[in-house]
């Protein structure tokens, strides 16, 4: 697997800030990672919840969770609603699904006429399934009825979306989507009771992983990130973090244990909290006691080159 990530700036805060710089490079050849938001529902920070673009070639194939600020930071990142080819969500909350709704009925308008793959956890007794979600959103009794033709073929264009769950929890490797540029694997990763999925995207020569929220119990996301250009992790714990957070949430060390052990060339610290701003030198040194590679802090609308 080839390795590399091009950005102007190795290390903990890269030169890319401004979203017209993210836009520029985001259209270029190649495997390209974009941020679209970087935080977590807060009203104290300028912040559009964890989300992500895989673009490959100059399209966006991949949308990685569609929580609070995805419909507008969608908007703003220049993508083209039509290419994209699939939509992976880690867990089944607002932070990870609250601006689907919206996005998914502007895309109505988008001329699309090709199936959209909806991924995402199954549930348990406090949370539902993704296809559980979406019914309740957009089913016969759903809260949308607007949204009602995404799940049949009443749109005009006769455009709908094909919701799947993938089973939580479980060691097994889910590995059921292909296209000739990519393939998506997921595993159940723990995070407190909420049903959790590691997501991947592989493309002929790299590997970005999205471990999302997961608290390492098993120690299954450093063999699944196994050599990746790129591990994006939620960072929401400080170093010497202790209590109930640490059944949702991994702590820097734990981070730069698992980077070190799968040998990844980047890590890319995304849903930055407020347990964590202000704090990014002691986690780059905390994380650099066990990983020696390179480490980046998230922000909106950032791109990088893989």
């Amino acid at each position: 697997m080839a390795r590399g990530f091009a950005i102007l700036a190795f290390g903990s805060v890269p030169l890319f800030t401004s979203s017209a710089l993210a836009s520029i490079y985001c259209h270029e050849e190649g495997i390209r990672l974009e941020v679209l938001g970087s935080g977590e529902l807060a009203l104290d920070t300028p912040r559009a919840a964890g989300s992500y673009l895989v673009w490959i070639e100059d399209k966006a194939r991949v949308l990685v969770n569609g929580g609070a600020g995805t419909y507008l930071r969608y908007k703003q990142s220049g993508a083209d609603f039509n290419d994209l080819q699939a939509i992976v969500i880690t867990q089944i909350g607002l932070e990870q699904t609250a601006d689907l709704p919206s996005l998914l009925m502007a895309s109505l308008r988008s001329g699309r006429t090709e199936q959209l793959a909806i991924f995402g956890p199954s549930g348990n007794d406090t949370y539902p399934s993704t296809t559980e979600m979406f019914e309740r959103l957009a089913g016969e009794a759903g809260a949308y009825p607007e949204m009602r033709s995404l799940l049949t073929r009443l749109s005009p264009a006769g455009y709908r979306i094909r919701v799947r769950d993938v089973e939580t929890p479980g060691r097994k490797r889910w590995s059921q989507f292909a296209t000739e540029e990519f393939k998506l694997s997921a595993v159940t990763v723990r995070s407190g009771n909420i049903p959790s999925l590691a997501w991947r995207v592989d493309t002929t020569d790299k590997r970005v992983v999205f471990a999302g929220e997961f608290n390492n119990s098993k120690d299954i996301v450093a063999e699944f990130a196994d050599k990746a250009n790129a591990l994006v992790i939620s960072h929401r714990l400080p170093t010497g973090a202790r209590g109930l957070p640490l059944d949702f949430y991994v702590t820097p060390e734990v981070i730069g244990r698992i980077a070190a052990k799968a040998n990844v060339e980047h890590v890319l610290l995304g849903s930055r909290g407020w347990r964590t701003f202000g704090r990014e030198n002691a986690t780059q040194e905390t994380i650099r006691a066990n990983y020696k590679g390179h480490q980046l802090y998230a922000n909106e609308e950032e791109c990088w080159g893989i």
